[in-house]
């Protein structure tokens, strides 16, 4: 790690982002405003030390230090070049504060409380020896101590040679107390590094002992026994320093695998995070990273000089795990070692390292203590047991018949090796597969080649080694001799997968005049490179390889000067002489072994249909060859892969044959093949009778299906009425002769799919409407193909261009359907073009018996449409409208305007409802809210209504609420539901609606899961249940008719916590965590509240925490706003969930002498209405609404700007507050902020905003990429 050498403003912001752990950049702006520029020259600041390693960008504009940026800072202040960073701001409690007081330490060299802890991995990680010199003379004896092992067991690990330690001369400006210490890591280096004829006395005497004396003793037990010498004489717990017991470990692995590994974990166990850098390399000496030898046999290449002996020790010690007979130890016979056995060793550890290599290749060890271990066990010793495996090797016999004795129906997974071979370049790629219990192979996963022979050896076979001695080291273009080796390999695939056999050929020479003499040609072309791949069929590929012999001489065949007769014969022999190769000459006297004829091929259109598309190329056909792409291409083609006879193209009259083909075809498009889908593929093939009419050629491809076209017009219908049910029987004519059954059809449909195989050979390609019409049926009919009489309705929408024929019954009903309704002119007249539609929609099912869902969007006069079906109906009976509360006045209001005739009726007096209901007469609307159904249930249901409203209707998504129960119950002629947002968040919602206009249309909520559940996920399902309900739903948006509405902007406004803030809900959160891990049964409710305790505390501490004594960054944010909103002449609309935040803000405001209105669920009635009004007609620039008391039915279009204080989970509940301004009347541009709290649960909560929408867009706008939201993705939003 060198140096930093850092300005005033990079100290300026590393030492604040030390301080503060994470920060945005508007924080930093403000924070050190007085001492940097501010704006993008702060931006480009923090972008060049990202670039350096020394901040990381977490997340959008948030800040935090990395570790580098951690030491760079500390140098800074050692070396005196920066002053220390204010520790007075830190706060002095919590447990993050532990990495300040490393620092500190670090930098002032104070001894604190700190102990060698986990928080100084990271740092000590980007240290190396160069840094000790700087780092510890001046600091702590704590933090001396744990750079002195760390820098300490580096050295040893680097294990150059030299006379002295390396850290002679930092140690000695080391603490008194570390002295012991320091000569310990200084024996160590001088007894394993060192002069290997020099005498040292270690700091392990035992283990000296051993590694330089034999022993009669077992070895194992001789390190045991080192082991417990040491802990006797040492301090207790004290470890027998770094890398010797590394070197102890290995030893003792070799001895005894099973002790080992026991003593391997119980170290790990105790070190904790006491010795970062030992516990990492213990760890890795049992991973899989050194037990594949990753990178072992290209380091054992190095020169002797560059090699680390301390490394290379762990890594020969973890491939020791494997036994000496393992596939991974066997790769290392395939090496030649020698210079690495033979040299001279430099020092003790170097000695070690040959040993323990010659142990694994089988030879005897040279010196102590292996040299023991070898003598010990023979030469046919084992050691093929892993260290893991606890069973003694004497027992190997017992553990064999026990394993025969098992089942074998659990088959272990088995691999291979498979080569893909593309034929651009052409390229070579392999990959491992995997078996699985089926006895299927996976697709793979690809491995450079180059690594086969060193991790990979075990699953090489003679032919996988016959082909990797031929690859070079860096893939590129194949050898020569890759070649063989590829062609007969069992294994070989194409880019697909598909097996492949190569036929090898040698290209043909052709010998041509020329004014000079004579030139040599090759065919095709690109052989001249060496090797060309032509594919002739999917599994079969031809590879041109040039026969080495030419190429040689095709320099000089390239240019033949004139011959005489005698060198023409000398040219004929040579070329005769070069084997296996076809040639052909167009010079008299010389006779070629090649045939040469016009090619006879005919033009033709080939097809292909395969995964739902319709492949079609313009080829030319001769015989049993395969086609040829019309016009492209190699002039010359061989009749047969060993025949001497080829063909000649004419490829410019083939691209004139090609243009007319094209000319005749109905693509469009330039080019000679085409991939075509849906629409494009079906007026194809519908024209395919009438281009072989016109002497076009078509051929299908041998493997392909034959594709034949469907239009609606196919189709035809018989329905015939059977008691309460009608019978559906159909017929498709596929042409004059075949007739397939309906039956047929929707049972081999896919629903949305547009294709349909009716067998191997034949498949059917649907037209759009078509589909449409079999989805709808599909949908309706039931197993027997009957339809009920609900949904009889829907499927009129599909007759009017099917034939159709029918009972009597039948066509009685379908004619009364048909008949239009007619709507007085007058009533019509105030409404605008879409919304007359609406009232004639809603007035024909009304006519027919029929339930509707008005589901316009927000503001476009659902309440005025439902007021003129309401007055064309008034003679018929008295009508129920129930609203919200909140809009009953709204109503009121609209009647008097609208409707003036009709009478309506509000319950002043509780005592009379009862009877008014019952005594309601024609020409009156009953008008009542939802919180009055429950105290009138009986006489609701003691009479019939002739039509019956429902206003904001999703007020009954949930069916099993006594409101919908009872709401279900009531009987009416017409039952409309208006609703801007008739789904919100799953499908029993749309449940439940339909449950009220049209009962029975879906079926029992368990039938309609069976038959719908899915549509969530699937958009199969999703057509189908579209198809039942569109007929009943009418939804506009309002940029589709409102073109003159002015634009709505919607703004998240992200809002950074304070510090304080930041670490009270960090607190938090981890708090809630905790409680949901623990909960039993009850995580759904654990959930739901601590993200509400969360969210409260985003909006101000104050509401979870009533002492909150500090500001609120969000409430101070939107003071902000509404400042600047109300100084330039702007009125807003203030939307909270939480009455109590409004309750804030109204404290704030009120200071600031603001006016304003104010509204919620506690208001009165009166209280409500005077507020609305007061704002209506006068300048009052603030309008505070709780979500639920005013987010719905208002008319609010003075205002010109919405402020969301937080997000709610649904969007739509937002979208209709928001829509309180931005509705008809509007005649100013709205702009709406939402206020988000960065990094916290709010930002996932705006995230799951698109899912949302994406659910009502679903069903009501024909998409169908929708999803539901669970308690684990609920769970998810409090992780982090």
């Amino acid at each position: 790690m060198s140096a930093f050498t850092l300005s005033f403003d990079c100290y300026a912001l590393l030492s604040e982002l030390q301080l503060q752990r994470t920060a945005s950049t508007r924080y930093l702006q403000e924070q050190l405003q007085a001492q940097m520029p501010l704006g993008r020259a702060l931006i480009d600041k923090l972008e060049q030390l990202q670039q350096q390693g020394l901040v990381r960008l977490r997340g959008e504009q948030q800040w935090s230090l990395t570790a580098e940026g951690t030491l760079a800072l500390i140098l800074a202040v050692r070396s005196g070049a920066c002053p220390m960073p204010n520790w007075a701001r830190v706060p002095s409690v919590t447990g993050q504060e532990m990495a300040q007081a490393l620092v500190r330490e670090l930098c002032l060299g104070e001894a604190g409380q700190v102990p060698t802890y986990y928080l100084a991995a990271d740092l000590l990680g980007l240290l190396d020896v160069t840094d000790a010199h700087r780092l510890l003379p001046g600091s702590s004896p704590q933090w001396q101590q744990l750079m002195l092992m760390h820098f300490s067991l580096q050295t040893l690990l680097d294990a150059e040679p030299g006379a002295q330690w390396p850290l002679a001369s930092v140690a000695s400006a080391c603490a008194p107390e570390l002295k012991s210490v320091s000569e310990g890591f200084a024996a160590e280096w001088q007894w394993l590094c060192g002069d290997l004829a020099g005498e040292v006395t270690t700091h392990w005497p035992a283990l000296q002992q051993l590694a330089e004396q034999g022993g009669e003793q077992p070895l194992a037990e001789r390190l045991l026994g080192a082991l417990g010498q040491w802990q006797a004489e040492g301090v207790k717990g004290q470890w027998p320093l770094m890398f010797s017991a590394l070197l102890w470990l290995g030893w003792l692995q070799q001895a005894d695998p099973v002790i080992a590994s026991e003593q391997r974990k119980k170290w790990q166990r105790s070190l904790g995070n006491q010795f970062p850098l030992l516990a990492d390399l213990l760890g890795q000496w049992a991973g899989d990273r050194h037990g594949q030898a990753v990178g072992l046999f290209d380091t054992l290449q190095l020169p002797l000089e560059e090699l680390h002996w301390g490394y290379l020790w762990l890594d020969l010690c973890a491939l020791a795990r494997h036994g000496e007979q393992s596939p991974q130890v066997a790769i290392l016979h395939k090496w030649d070692l020698s210079h690495v056995l033979e040299a001279q060793p430099h020092h003790r550890l170097m000695a070690f390292c040959q040993d323990l290599l010659r142990l694994l290749l089988g030879q005897g060890a040279q010196r102590a203590p292996l040299q023991q271990l070898r003598a010990a066990n023979g030469d046919d010793a084992s050691a093929d047991q892993d260290e893991d495996d606890k069973t003694p090797a004497s027992a190997s016999w017992l553990n064999w018949l026990q394993g025969l004795g098992r089942s074998s129906g659990v088959r272990k997974a088995q691999e291979r090796l498979v080569w893909l071979l593309h034929a651009e370049g052409p390229e070579l790629e392999c990959k491992i597969q995997k078996q699985s219990t089926k006895g299927e192979w996976t697709a793979g996963r690809r491995v450079d080649p180059a690594l086969l022979s060193t991790q990979y050896a075990a699953l090489l076979d003679e032919e996988d080694w016959a082909l990797v001695r031929t690859l070079p080291r860096v893939m590129g273009q194949l050898p020569r001799e890759a070649w063989a080796p590829l062609a007969t390999h069992p294994r070989l695939f194409n880019a697909k997968g598909q097996k492949l056999q190569l036929a090898v050929s040698a290209p043909l020479l052709q010998i041509v005049a020329t004014e000079q003499g004579m030139s040599a040609l090759l065919s095709p072309s690109a052989a001249a490179r060496g090797a060309h791949i032509l594919p002739l069929a999917q599994d079969l590929w031809q590879l041109i390889l040039t026969p080495q012999a030419l190429l040689d001489r095709l320099p000089a065949l390239e240019s033949i000067p004139l011959l005489p007769a005698e060198g023409l014969s000398e040219l004929q022999r040579t070329l005769d002489a070069i084997p296996d190769l076809p040639w052909h000459s167009q010079v008299a006297g010389l006779q070629g072994n090649a045939e040469l004829a016009p090619w006879p091929g005919i033009p033709s259109v080939q097809l292909d249909w395969q995964d739902g598309q319709l492949a079609v190329k313009l080829v030319t056909r001769q015989g049993e060859l395969p086609p040829l792409p019309l016009g492209k291409g190699e002039a010359i083609v061989r009749q047969g892969i060993k025949d001497y006879h080829y063909w000649q193209r004419d490829l410019v009259a083939e691209k004139g044959q090609a243009q007319q083909l094209r000319n005749s075809l109905p693509i469009g498009l330039p080019g000679s093949e085409w991939l075509l889908q849906g629409e494009q593929a079906l007026a194809l093939v519908n024209v395919l009778p009438e281009l072989v009419d016109a002497g076009v050629v078509i051929h299908w491809h041998q493997d392909s299906a034959r594709l034949k076209s469907l239009d609606e017009a196919a189709l035809s219908l018989r329905i015939e009425r059977r008691q309460d049910w009608f019978q559906v029987e159909g017929a498709l004519a596929l042409d004059e002769h075949q007739i397939l059954d309906l039956r047929l059809i929707l049972r081999q449909m896919t629903p949305g799919q547009r294709t349909v195989q009716l067998d191997e050979k034949t498949s059917l390609m649907l037209s759009d409407k078509l589909v449409e019409r079999l989805t709808m049926l599909g949908a309706m009919l039931d197993e027997e193909q009957r339809i009920n009489n609900k949904l009889a309705y829907p499927l009129t929408r599909l007759l009017s261009v099917i034939t159709t024929e029918g009972d009597d019954a039948w066509h009685s009903l379908q004619q009364e359907w048909q008949q239009e309704v007619e709507c007085p002119a007058e009533l019509l007249t105030p409404l605008r073009d879409y919304q007359k539609d609406g009232v004639r929609w809603l007035a024909t099912l009304a006519h027919h018996g029929f339930g509707a869902c008005l589901a316009d969007d927000m503001g476009l006069g659902k309440t005025l449409q439902a007021l003129i079906v309401l007055r064309m109906r008034q003679h018929l009976g008295p009508a129920l409208v129930v609203v919200p509360k909140s809009v009953v006045t709204n109503w009121q209001e609209e009647v008097a305007r609208f409707a003036p005739e009709l009478e309506v009726v509000v319950f002043e007096n509780p005592s009379e409802r009862e009877g008014v209901i019952r005594d309601a007469r024609a020409g009156q609307v009953i008008l009542l809210n939802y919180g009055m159904l429950g105290s009138l249930a009986e006489a609701l249901k003691s009479r019939r209504w002739s039509s019956m409203v429902l206003d904001e209707a999703q007020q009954i998504k949930n069916a099993g609420t006594q409101r919908a129960k009872l709401l279900f119950q009531l009987e009416g002629d017409f039952r409309l539901a208006l609703s801007g947002t008739p789904i919100e968040n799953h499908l029993g919602e749309l449940w439940s609606l339909f449950t009220f206009i049209n009962p029975g249309l879906l079926g029992s909520l368990g039938e309609f899961k069976r038959r719908f559940g899915k549509a969530v996920k699937d958009p199969q399902h999703m057509a189908l249940l579209r198809a039942v309900i569109s007929p009943f739903i009418l939804r506009r948006l309002k940029q589709q008719v409102l073109t003159e509405l002015p634009d709505k902007t919607e703004i998240i406004h992200h809002i950074s916590l304070s510090p304080e803030e930041r670490q009270l809900y960090e607190a938090t959160r981890r708090e809630v965590v905790q409680q949901v891990q623990s909960a039993d049964g009850r995580a759904l409710m654990h959930v739901l509240s601590g993200l509400t305790r969360l969210r409260r505390l985003c909006c101000s501490p104050e509401l979870v925490m009533p002492e909150w004594s500090q500001t609120s960054s969000k409430l101070d944010e939107a003071m902000a706003l509404l400042d600047e909103a109300i100084g330039n002449g702007h009125r807003v609309l203030v939307f909270s969930q939480f009455v109590d935040l409004l309750s804030l803000l109204r404290a704030r405001i009120e200071q600031k002498k603001w006016d304003y209105c104010y509204l919620d669920g506690g208001c009165s009635a009166k209280s409500r209405q005077d507020s609305i009004l007061r704002f209506r007609h006068e300048p009052v620039p603030l309008f505070l609404i709780s979500l639920k008391a005013g987010g719905t039915g208002l008319n609010l279009t003075q205002a010109d700007t919405v402020l969301h204080l937080d997000p709610w989970w649904n969007p739509a509940v937002e979208d209709q507050a928001s829509d309180r301004a931005h509705r008809m009347g509007q005649t100013q541009p709205v702009t709406v902020y939402r206020l988000v709290c960065e990094q916290t649960v709010e930002e996932k909560i705006v995230a799951l905003h698109d899912e949302k929408r994406a659910l009502a867009d679903g069903l009501l706008s024909g998409q169908s990429e929708v999803r539901g939201l669970d308690v684990e993705s609920l769970r998810a939003l409090l992780m982090g």
